[in-house]
């Protein structure tokens, strides 16, 4: 493969991919509006991007269908060597990937190098997984409206994929790579922020030797909610099957609720109330507080509420935000039902103060952490929690009543405890949480953790590898 000028700025790597990828049909688009894409901190413009329309979309799936027949004849080996390529590639372009998560998916420095390392390991997971071979798909049983789901072991030719826009980078290589490494072709649904990241992406899964159509994106504004809809509708519909998440998609392109239901960090008797409270700080307020793992929801036993909101607030305090809400009406949305909530009762342990809005109001303002010691059983109502960096605390007396309230909220459960997983997995069965960590934060992905089935128990913080 011939060398090429590394990119160093966004820039430049923005400024090339795009007309490359709207040349090789990445980006599957008609003639339809087109939404200028601003940095989500200085407000600069970064690029004006098609929108896709729903013919747009069922045009990506037959043309996916079409690149899937060459893709699926070349050897395995070959798209295992692809798949090397493509890290090469991105180790490349390392800053510019940097760049790009903070001005188009607003994530601030941390978290921008954090999902850098997080989206090596995926492609290290992957990678060592295509030497040794696939298991069987594991299909998520949908083939379109009336049609039969696929049988397990059945490699389904085009795949829909999304993106969760806290983890651009790792989720849209977590929907992606299964299938492409197994022959098949994949459309993915991005918003116009992560968008910027996935054409950086399949620009260079381009160049690494993918052929033209067997990864394509269709690309969402949020303004038009009825348009986004439909257009995951004929995803959906017409695509074989719908790559696996982490969480369950939420409604297209939603403003002001949450996505998903929130996960849920609960600290029992016996847990280490000051650990707890420094893993809470990283679980609420990272990454603006948005994405899969965000745990706005605390419980804590009534034995342990005092070391723990001591804790908690003080550190919470220290905190300093660096990610953005993507929406300019976000911020604005997370302190009317802040206000709303303590006019129903809630205490406020820590509120931050409102953040500054730039001058001009051209972009959107990075929120403050927010602490609520639940007097309004907001606990009760998880899912009209708002996007953004906020805790609601809550005290227990009797372990049933942490269970109950798992009941009702995602699939990320964190448990603070002395007690053995082994004796406490028979009383995970039935809860909605699929993602149990014991003693440490939630950890957004797909990748196999721990020794139980489904109960996790090591820090992910130890694997230090990333882009090199």
């Amino acid at each position: 493969m011939p060398s090429r000028p590394r990119c160093r700025t966004y820039q430049d790597l923005l400024g090339t991919t795009l007309a490359a990828a709207l040349k090789a049909g990445t980006v599957s688009a008609g003639h339809r509006e087109h939404v200028l894409v601003e940095s989500a901190f200085s407000g600069h413009p970064l690029l004006s991007l098609p929108l896709s329309a729903p013919a747009d979309a069922r045009n990506a799936v037959e043309r996916a269908r079409t690149a899937h027949g060459v893709w699926r004849g070349v050897r395995a080996s070959d798209r295992a060597r692809w798949l090397a390529w493509l890290r090469k590639g991105l180790a490349g372009r390392h800053g510019a990937l940097g760049s790009v998560l903070t001005h188009a998916a607003g994530l601030g420095s941390v978290d921008a190098a954090t999902e850098l390392r997080q989206a090596d390991r995926v492609l290290r997971h992957f990678a060592a997984a295509g030497r040794h071979g696939f298991g069987s798909w594991q299909p998520q049983g949908k083939a379109g409206p009336g049609g039969p789901p696929h049988r397990t072991g059945e490699r389904p030719a085009v795949l829909a994929s999304q993106v969760d826009d806290a983890r651009p980078l790792a989720s849209l290589l977590e929907g992606a790579l299964p299938a492409l490494l197994r022959g098949g072709a994949v459309v993915t649904e991005v918003d116009v922020r992560s968008a910027m990241v996935a054409l950086a992406v399949t620009s260079a899964a381009r160049r690494a030797g993918l052929p033209a159509g067997a990864w394509q994106l269709v690309v969402q504004g949020f303004s038009d909610h009825a348009t986004a809809r439909a257009v995951r509708a004929v995803l959906t519909e017409h695509a074989d099957d719908s790559a696996p998440q982490c969480c369950g998609p939420g409604p297209a392109r939603s403003t002001r609720a949450r996505p998903r239901l929130p996960g849920l960090l609960v600290v029992r008797h016996d847990g280490q109330a000051r650990a707890a409270a420094r893993a809470a700080v990283r679980a609420c307020f990272s990454r603006a507080g948005r994405g899969c793992a965000a745990t706005p929801l605390i419980a804590v036993h009534a034995a342990q509420s005092a070391d723990f909101l001591d804790c908690f607030v003080r550190e919470a305090a220290r905190f300093t935000p660096g990610s953005t809400l993507l929406q300019r009406r976000q911020p604005a949305l997370l302190l009317d039902w802040v206000d709303s909530a303590v006019a129903s009762g809630a205490q406020p342990l820590l509120l931050g103060g409102r953040p500054g809005d730039r001058p001009d109001g051209s972009a959107p303002a990075v929120p403050r952490p927010v602490i609520l010691l639940d007097g309004s059983r907001w606990h009760e109502r998880p899912h009209e929690l708002p996007l953004g960096p906020l805790a609601v605390v809550t005290r227990f007396t009797w372990w049933a009543q942490a269970l109950e309230l798992a009941q009702h909220t995602g699939s990320h459960l964190s448990v603070f405890t002395r007690t053995h997983a082994s004796r406490l997995a028979p009383q995970f069965a039935g809860l909605p949480a699929t993602r149990i960590r014991l003693n440490q934060p939630p950890v957004a992905g797909l990748l196999p953790r721990g020794a139980l089935p489904g109960v996790e128990g090591h820090d992910d913080a130890r694997d230090a590898g990333g882009f090199r």
